[in-house]
């Protein structure tokens, strides 16, 4: 709702201008500078909700250092990838990880790519072509009768 706010209050500021440029054109110019002031302060303003919106998304650790992400060795990237493949009923994209993940795209993809040459994983292909990563080890077991008819 913020994001909706922000982008209206930005948007009406940008006619506040149009219409003080406007007035400028047509000798107009009665209250200019004040009209280009409050249309200034509907565009700061509304951008400032809009970004407070955007970081209130940001997990907190993120919060705390705008424009800084902070570094992940190797072992909490690999967690994160396993918790994102367990969430996931043990199979997953690599859109999926980057989206559960503080990991880019291509992050993801080095990290499940690096996990399948270990043996980790395996990689099945779609006939999308999109890449699937199977973690046997995090898919659900089968109960006992199920086990037993197969």
């Amino acid at each position: 709702m913020k994001n909706i706010i922000g982008w209206a209050l930005a948007a009406f500021g940008v006619i506040g201008f149009g219409v003080e440029i406007d007035n400028l054109r047509q000798n107009k110019a009665e209250n200019t500078v004040t009209g280009f002031i409050l249309a200034a302060v509907f565009i700061l303003g509304g951008l400032a909700l809009v970004r407070s919106a955007r970081r209130a998304k940001l997990p907190p650790e993120l919060r705390d250092a705008p424009g800084v992400r902070p570094a992940l060795n190797e072992r909490d990237i690999e967690r994160a990838v396993l918790a994102c493949a367990k969430e996931h009923g043990g199979r997953v994209t690599i859109a999926e990880v980057a989206a559960g993940s503080q990991l880019t795209f291509t992050e993801a993809k080095e990290v499940l790519e690096g996990l399948s040459r270990a043996g980790a994983c395996t990689v099945d292909v779609t006939e999308n072509g999109a890449f699937i990563y199977e973690f046997s080890g995090l898919m659900p077991r089968a109960s006992a009768p199920e086990a037993l008819k197969s």
